[in-house]
């Protein structure tokens, strides 16, 4: 039986497998071309250290999801690389994994009690052209 503190992200990477992302983090909003404000990120930070699963479509009621959408769980064991306590107003971060770029939503925060979180994130494209740097 697993119990918090044991680390339940390690034992299911090293079933899993380990995940690489390129993980943008909200920097600001800046003015855009067309004069309208648009988001702006950091630059990518390459992070190894989690999986990525998909949000089984049976589950989308549950979570009040679209079913036109596609969601992934990003598993992830380093806080200082997801800040998610965001302001509604404001943009979640971006990560970018097998072509597509996701938008983070929401998280469900294990850190303190061992060690990982798990951010939900939708698919907003195809992981091309460049996100704009703060």
């Amino acid at each position: 039986m697993s119990v918090p503190g044991s680390n339940l992200l390690r034992l299911a990477l090293s079933v899993l497998g380990k995940s690489s992302v390129n993980y943008f983090q909200y920097a600001g909003v800046a003015q855009g071309p067309t004069g309208l404000d648009t988001a702006t990120y950091d630059p990518a930070i390459t992070i190894i250290t989690g999986t990525v699963q998909p949000v089984n479509t049976a589950r989308y009621q549950e979570f009040g999801l679209d079913f036109s959408k596609r969601y992934i769980v990003w598993f992830v064991p380093n806080l200082n690389a997801v800040d998610l306590s965001r302001n509604p107003d404001i943009s979640g971060d971006v990560i970018e994994f097998k072509g597509r770029r996701f938008q983070l939503m929401n998280n469900t925060d294990w850190f303190q009690i061992d060690g990982w979180m798990s951010p939900m994130a939708v698919d907003i494209g195809p992981a091309t052209g460049a996100l704009i740097n703060a």
